[in-house]
């Protein structure tokens, strides 16, 4: 006691000093030596209690999410049969568009050089075409011309020739006519020359020319594929860009195939909620459960649903969380275009019971030993052992049905371990 009587001495000149530099100081010091007083003067073992009260049992679960529109029209990546390609520019998140506005452009340098390739290669391909062209017309030309030769000797030696013994000798005759039928033979080779030739030059011209259509064909689809460059709106709307499975939502610079998903048009007039709920804690989900809800940009305001749908397995949400949680979709009560946008973050709380004249204990004042649950009555500055029967339970509370009366009070510790 006389310690502390000097600590008072003490505390008191130093706040008369403080006085007189600073008021404001002396007042808050003078609170604080106050606040202490009266912890000092308090005894040590004052017990920890808990008065039981009957109030309103409300159980329930919380859960995290986000706001999304009930129904959008989804933007993608344009099908091209050039594979990855790569976004050079986006346009800003939760903007306004309108009808044929940009939302995205994709980078088109490799299509085009490509494009240019194709085009040269078309230019050579069309260029042998035209020297075999000029090479099969001579070739053609001069088998033509063998044959003309030969249709004239024979055609000589068939108006000249003399078969009579008493002008020419029999070996003049039987020379004559072995001239005649080796024009005969020569005439037959080379129409069977020239056939043959027309069918290897159609073989050759059809290659080149089924090159020439590859080619052709190729720059049509790049020429195509250049055309979509550019994403844009089909219709007014808000931007709101798709997130995949980790979260991550698409960025410039980064590849895209044809047909991912890049953003959503969404209609904010019909918004519901995807909220998740912690595998250990989903108690009793099921629909029409009434959810409240607030927005983390704005906590102080409160709004309403009620549950549309739960998933039947839980899932991971995030890359390299082992924990699992249950989808949840919830009906919003009222929609709201000002505050309701697609992605904004939610902590909500789905109701599962709610009853009321209820007496309530909180959990960590219920204790359990060789199957009975009993608490620690506090009553003439002593802790008797009062066993319970308990009801439905929350998170944090529990229903006393038998054990406990209103206005009782009970200890938040077990008393056994101190």
């Amino acid at each position: 006691m006389i310690i502390f009587t000097s600590l008072i001495k003490q505390a008191v000149f130093q706040l008369t000093s403080a006085y007189k530099k600073h008021r404001i100081t002396r007042v808050l010091m003078a609170l604080l030596l106050a606040g202490n007083i009266v912890a000092c003067s308090e005894p040590e073992d004052t017990p920890i209690l808990y008065t039981v009260t009957e109030k309103e049992h409300l159980i329930t679960v919380p859960a995290k999410g986000e706001l999304f529109a009930d129904t959008s029209t989804v933007i993608s990546a344009p099908m091209s049969n050039n594979g990855v390609q790569m976004i050079a520019w986006l346009a800003p998140e939760f903007s306004t568009v309108k009808t044929g506005d940009v939302i995205a452009r994709f980078d088109g340098e490799a299509m085009q050089l490509s494009s240019e390739h194709h085009k040269n290669k078309q230019a050579l391909t069309q260029q042998d075409i035209i020297e075999m062209q000029a090479k099969l017309a001579l070739e053609q030309n001069n088998i033509n011309k063998d044959i003309g030769i030969v249709n004239k000797e024979e055609s000589f030696a068939e108006q000249f020739s003399i078969d009579d013994v008493r002008i020419r000798s029999k070996l003049d005759i039987i020379d004559s006519l072995q001239n005649l039928a080796y024009l005969s033979t020569k005439r037959e080779h080379l129409h069977w020359q020239n056939d043959r030739f027309g069918d290897s030059s159609k073989g050759d011209m059809s290659l080149l020319k089924m090159q020439e259509q590859q080619q052709s064909d190729k720059l049509s689809q790049l020429d195509s594929s250049l055309s979509q460059l550019e994403v844009k709106a089909p219709h007014d709307g808000l931007l709101v860009y798709k997130a995949n499975w980790r979260g991550e939502k698409v960025r410039e610079g980064q590849p895209l195939w044809p047909g991912q998903k890049i953003a959503e048009l969404p209609d904010i007039t019909v918004m519901k909620a995807k909220v998740f709920v912690l595998e250990n804690e989903a108690l009793s989900l099921t629909k029409d459960k009434a959810v409240t809800f607030h927005l983390n940009a704005y906590s102080e305001q409160v709004f309403q649903g009620t549950v549309e749908s739960v998933a039947p397995f839980p899932k991971t949400i995030k890359r390299g969380d082992p924990q699992k949680y249950f989808e949840v979709i919830v009906n919003l009560a009222t929609q709201n275009t000002a505050l309701f946008m697609p992605g904004s973050k939610i902590d909500a709380n789905i109701i599962i019971a709610k009853s009321k004249n209820k007496l309530l204990i909180p959990l960590q004042s219920v204790f359990s030993k060789k199957n009975q649950t009993y608490v620690y009555l506090y009553q003439n500055n002593d802790f008797l052992v009062q066993p319970v029967t308990l009801g439905e339970a929350s998170l944090s509370h529990v229903e006393v049905i038998t054990g406990l009366t209103k206005n009782q009070q009970i200890a938040l510790t077990d008393k056994d371990k101190n």
